[in-house]
């Protein structure tokens, strides 16, 4: 699978619907967030969330409960998203890291998947070859007002220039 930029991902986004498995990782939590919220707009509607988006920290699944969440059909929608937090707590070793390897040869059609490792630690590389990876790091410093602005919009706020 293909590695992406975070504007590239929201560019794809617009474009194409959602892969099946996404790997977010670099130094930008915020971003990370923002990432997920696009891929949610654009994987499941609005009005079927409730029952279709599961969020989890890895920390708290065994392999059990990761292979139910992913396998779970949507309800009352064509799609249904996962969002595992947190992936950097999984060893590699354990079973859990296996199942999701595993997982990742053969995504399930109707899931999409979103692992996110937290700020400052190294991706792991079999998490960027089998997902479409996403390299989410600060924006440059004059791309940051831009967005603060255009963000708050979306929240239904106005910033001051003087802000």
């Amino acid at each position: 699978m293909g590695a992406l930029t975070f504007d590239a991902l929201l560019r794809s986004l617009k474009r194409s619907p959602p892969d099946l498995a996404y790997y977010l990782h670099g130094d930008e939590d915020v971003l990370k967030d923002e990432v997920i919220r696009a891929l949610l707009d654009r994987a499941v509607e609005p009005g079927a969330r409730d029952f279709n988006v599961d969020q989890r920290s890895a920390a708290t699944l065994d392999t059990e409960a990761f292979h139910a969440l992913v396998n779970t059909p949507p309800l009352l929608a064509p799609t249904r998203a996962v969002v595992v937090r947190g992936v950097e707590d999984v060893k590699k070793t354990s079973p859990l890291y296996k199942e999701m390897v595993r997982y990742l040869d053969a995504p399930n059609p109707t899931t999409v998947l979103v692992l996110v490792q937290g700020a400052g630690e190294t991706p792991d590389a079999g998490l960027v070859k089998q997902a479409t990876s996403v390299a989410v790091e600060p924006l440059a410093p004059e791309r940051v007002a831009r967005w603060m602005a255009r963000r708050a919009g979306e929240l239904g706020l106005v910033l001051e220039p003087e802000a």
